[in-house]
């Protein structure tokens, strides 16, 4: 049984518009090999501008993380989406709903 993998998103900080925080996107490689050319994404529709970024393997059982920080403009309900891509995993997901509060 192999379960699908995900991606954990949490956020640092408070959530406040025009103030900088951080989300941090973690992955652990379940598979029981390496995983080549891994590629990560992540957007944030009204919060971030699409962020790609790449890490040549992740090794079994081994856990990547990856902080990015970011500047919200505009209170409200926003959502962030992580995705993750590689040669023997694709389209591995994750989001977060976030509220942005007013300054």
């Amino acid at each position: 049984l192999v379960h699908c993998p995900f991606l954990v998103l949490q956020t640092k900080g408070e959530l406040v518009a025009g103030k900088e925080t951080s989300v941090i996107v973690e992955f652990t490689n379940p598979l029981k090999q390496t995983l080549e050319n891994v590629t990560l994404r992540l957007e944030g529709p009204g919060v971030l501008r699409t962020i790609k970024k790449q890490f040549g393997r992740i090794p079994v059982n081994s856990t990547l993380t990856w902080e990015v920080k970011f500047t919200p403009m505009r209170p409200g309900v926003r959502r962030l989406i992580a995705s993750l891509n590689s040669d023997a995993l694709r389209h591995v997901y994750g989001e977060l709903n976030i509220q942005i509060q007013k300054p």
